[in-house]
């Protein structure tokens, strides 16, 4: 007999099938059967073999099917009885478990790969990203207590509390079709692309500016969009956001653990395509000031002595008014206008959609 015969009665030995009878009725058929390619001819059908004629039943609903590491290129597959030149040990030593899990969560389901020291690198820099975000947070975060009514909101606000919704809604469905290279990908592009990136520039002078009417609309949003970025990122890295959780949200959720706290749901009242739309000509505008800085060889925190944005959208002009603040908090301008031409004194610098950007520095 093979061990083939012992193996395809895992399920009925991991649910302790003859001693524990209550144990294996609750876990057995089981939800998952996490596997590689190499023996879906051995261990899975055998066992769907055996527990269909032993038992009646499928021995689980869903199998998830990996793929190999392998070593370089061509190579073959990595496994405990052969020698390999990049130690798992290493990298957790040299980088962290949470940045060599982040490397292991890049690759999809049946997709072999290899030890990529790049790819374990690129997590620790965003484990380190994380870290400044929440460290930057904290003095607007700590001892929060998110309010019963929301807060007046800027277009700015809405737009990353719409976008969030729509980042919980397909990272959930991700996770739940076991993609979970996508909905680590969607989760990390929005986190740099849209809070850390655009939008703690565009609110960090509400946030600082204790006087502003439109502080709490900041501190509300950075405290939903934060906290739910780190449950995202909980199943790939479990150990930085259980970390953050424990320093900014936990004494306020009130749970021991980020695993053990409610995964976030999609609030509809929240979801709204129009502030989508106005989230992205703000960043379009930020995204034209910085490059024309950059081509400029100036500084992006160099300040401009006026920004002027012209559209004949009245609706347009209406958001840019509101979000006045916000667009001078993140090119650095000291004197905006919005109108429906630019002055012809003004520098118009290249940007994309309907808005016009001209400035002096």
């Amino acid at each position: 007999m093979d061990t083939w015969a012992t193996s395809s009665m895992t399920p009925q030995i991991v649910g302790h099938w003859l001693t524990e009878k209550q144990l294996y009725e609750k876990v057995f058929p089981m939800n998952l059967r996490p596997q590689a390619h190499e023996i879906i001819r051995t261990w899975a059908f055998y066992t769907i073999v055996k527990s269909h004629h032993h038992f009646g039943v499928l021995p689980w609903k869903d199998i998830a099917i990996s793929g190999w590491v392998v070593e370089g290129k061509g190579g073959g597959k990595i496994s405990k009885s052969r020698g390999i030149s990049t130690s798992p040990m290493e990298m957790i030593a040299k980088y962290s478990a949470d940045a060599v899990r982040y490397w292991a969560a890049s690759t999809g389901m049946g997709k072999d790969t290899t030890v990529n020291e790049e790819k374990i690198a690129m997590g620790q820099k965003l484990i380190t990203k994380l870290w400044n975000v929440a460290k930057f947070s904290q003095r607007f975060l700590e001892n929060y207590q998110p309010p019963a009514e929301l807060p007046d909101f800027t277009p700015t606000d809405r737009w990353l509390l719409s976008r969030t919704q729509w980042l919980i809604q397909s990272v959930t469905e991700l996770f739940r079709n076991y993609d979970y290279a996508a909905a680590k990908n969607e989760t990390e592009s929005f986190f740099w692309r849209e809070l850390a990136d655009n939008y703690l520039e565009m609110s960090k002078e509400r946030l600082y500016d204790e006087t502003s009417e439109k502080r709490e609309g900041a501190r509300y949003t950075l405290y939903h969009v934060l906290l739910t970025v780190i449950k995202l990122f909980a199943p790939i890295m479990p150990y930085i956001t259980e970390t953050l959780y424990q320093a900014l949200f936990a004494p306020i959720e009130g749970e021991g653990s980020i695993h053990n706290s409610q995964w976030p749901g999609v609030n509809a009242s929240l979801l709204n395509v129009t502030a989508d739309a106005a989230g992205e000509s703000l960043i379009e505008i930020a995204t034209a000031v910085r490059r024309y800085k950059s081509e400029s060889n100036i500084s992006l925190g160099a300040g401009l002595e006026q920004l002027q944005l012209a559209t004949t959208d009245v609706s347009v002009t209406k958001m840019l008014q509101e979000a006045r603040a916000d667009i001078m908090s993140v090119t650095r301008a000291r004197h905006l206008a919005v109108k429906e031409s630019l002055d012809v004194d003004m520098e118009e610098v290249k940007a994309e959609g309907n808005i016009r950007v001209g400035l002096v520095l």
